[in-house]
């Protein structure tokens, strides 16, 4: 029994089992992977398939049988008709690359892109479907989930949307004004609830996201409720410009009200005929030097840049349509010939 014992623990016996060991785990790795690549190329089969191309132009048709075209040169060439707008050829080509992409991280890149491609044309359905195809390849892919945030919060699912933010800020990204702008989405959507609930819950937001406020002005403003002055006095009032320049007085008569801006604004409209001593922007000066002396053929339109992107947009939205960031749009007024049709924007 000791010649067994000591056989057994002869060092020649360990290495073989280690060596036995390894070798078998590497098999099984490398059988399980062979396994994934397999279940990976039929499912972005599959995927094409639901997607096919529905051009009926036949010298684009023939550029997607080249098969000598390198894959680069068509994701490129997909990203310049993106560019122009021309969603059709853009989602022929990403199919088309996507079928070749041999490597994980070019089928996950080519997803993404075509997830954004079909956001960008409305079809917020298919999107999501691409964007969760591709966080099978890859779940932590963080432009995936944010554009995926995006598509069910137009869609009204806020729930999934705060869902998967709860995935993005498990990766680290600040998802907070997201958060609550998804949530006051839900309280604005939430037909179960009074008009004053509504408002109470709006309220109750400001201290964690004073963005709000131009919310809760515009709930103000649709409802026609009367305005909390005591709340409407603690607002950021630049943020709201655009808003009180178009404001009906019969609802709220802001030239009643010791508010610098809002003086600015009445005297600026011609609601009062006296001027203020100091303007918080050169246009409402201007406006008002020439109310003063009877010229009212001029009004205000308004630009709306994102602080992010640097983008600039005719309406405004509380999500920047570019970059998708929150609250930030800074508002620039400009001087423009008298119009009789304003175009509010209350997103």
């Amino acid at each position: 029994m000791d010649s067994v014992f000591l056989e057994y623990h002869d060092p020649m016996v360990g290495l073989i089992v280690l060596f036995s060991t390894i070798f078998v785990i590497s098999f099984a790795n490398y059988w399980w992977g062979t396994y994934k690549n397999k279940e990976e190329k039929a499912d972005i089969e599959n995927f094409i398939k639901r997607f096919e191309i529905v051009s009926d132009e036949n010298e684009f048709k023939q550029l997607l049988k080249n098969r000598t075209i390198p894959l680069e040169s068509l994701v490129l060439l997909a990203h310049g008709y993106g560019k122009s707008g021309d969603f059709e050829k853009t989602i022929g080509l990403y199919l088309l690359a996507l079928d070749r992409a041999k490597k994980r991280e070019e089928k996950e890149y080519i997803l993404s892109e075509l997830g954004k491609i079909y956001f960008n044309a409305g079809f917020l359905r298919r999107s999501c479907e691409v964007f969760l195809d591709s966080l099978k390849l890859h779940p932590r892919n963080k432009e995936s989930l944010k554009y995926l945030s995006v598509c069910y919060e137009k869609l009204k699912e806020y729930n999934r949307a705060i869902e998967v933010l709860d995935s993005l800020e498990e990766l680290g990204a600040e998802v907070e004004k997201q958060r609550y702008y998804l949530i006051s989405l839900s309280i604005k959507y939430d037909y179960k609830l009074s008009d004053k609930d509504k408002l109470k819950k709006l309220v109750t937001m400001l201290k964690h996201a004073p963005f709000i406020e131009r919310k809760i002005f515009e709930f103000w403003q649709i409802t026609k409720m009367k305005v909390d002055l005591k709340l409407f006095k603690k607002f950021e009032h630049k943020k709201l410009l655009d808003l009180l320049w178009v404001a009906d007085i019969e609802w709220f008569d802001i030239s009643k009200y010791k508010i610098p801006l809002l003086q600015e604004i009445s005297s600026a409209r011609g609601l009062v005929k006296e001027k203020c001593k100091n303007y918080t922007y050169f246009e409402l000066e201007v406006l008002s030097n020439l109310q003063s002396v009877g010229y009212k053929k001029v009004s205000l339109n308004f630009e709306y840049i994102c602080n992010e992107c640097k983008n600039s947009f005719p309406l405004h939205s509380h999500r920047c349509p570019n970059c998708q960031a929150i609250a930030s749009i800074n508002i620039e007024p400009n001087i423009t010939k008298e119009s009789y049709e304003d175009s509010v924007s209350f997103q």
